[in-house]
């Protein structure tokens, strides 16, 4: 009996040295370019030149003033300020560019304004008084009511970490700022 249990027990120890063999073979990928082109069109496999590209997310950005095709633009997320004037074909001749951060990266539906000269200066719309919690400073959160050193610093790493804000009420999912800081700030803030 001792002597039938062994053996069982050196076949399955065998079995099991094959298999630990056969499976990283079957379970690895194969690549289509070491297939032959036969075998590649049977199987619906493309080399990876005919590969599909990923698309990328798309944002929506309005872009209005002193550009040469104002308008509505869809650009790929992530894009810059200076990408957007390119896709409206360039500032028109009395753009003041040193009034826009160029580099600065585009958000889904914002509007970016390029101005003429002293138009910056001029222009007292609500928005540009507002602080904007995707991009202010620690400094410039802290100016808001109830927004001290430790609740801007929580701000700044929740858009760090889960992205720029897309609604002002989601201010309202970092810690530490509650229905009643929301309600003394919401007019105070913009995410544009």
């Amino acid at each position: 009996m001792r002597e039938k249990i062994f053996l069982l027990l050196l076949l399955l120890l065998l079995l099991g040295g094959v298999f630990w063999k056969i499976v990283p073979a079957v379970l690895s990928p194969i690549a289509s370019d070491k297939l032959p082109d036969r075998l590649v069109e049977e199987n619906g496999l493309l080399p990876e030149e005919q590969a599909p590209e990923f698309e990328p997310e798309m944002i929506t950005v309005h872009l209005v003033g002193a550009v040469q095709n104002p308008g509505i633009y869809h650009l790929p997320e992530g894009s810059r300020v200076y990408e957007l004037l390119e896709a409206g074909g360039g500032p028109s001749e009395e753009a003041d560019l040193n009034s826009v951060n160029l580099a600065r990266p585009l958000y889904d539906g914002e509007q970016v304004v390029i101005y003429r000269p002293g138009e910056a200066a001029a222009d007292t719309t609500p928005s540009e008084k507002k602080v904007n919690i995707n991009k202010a400073s620690a400094e410039e959160l802290m100016t808001l009511p109830s927004i001290g050193e430790v609740r801007a610093q929580r701000i700044i790493d929740h858009r760090e970490e889960y992205g720029p804000f897309t609604d002002i009420t989601e201010i309202m999912d970092v810690s530490g700022i509650g229905q009643g800081i929301f309600n003394q700030i919401k007019d105070l803030i913009t995410i544009y």
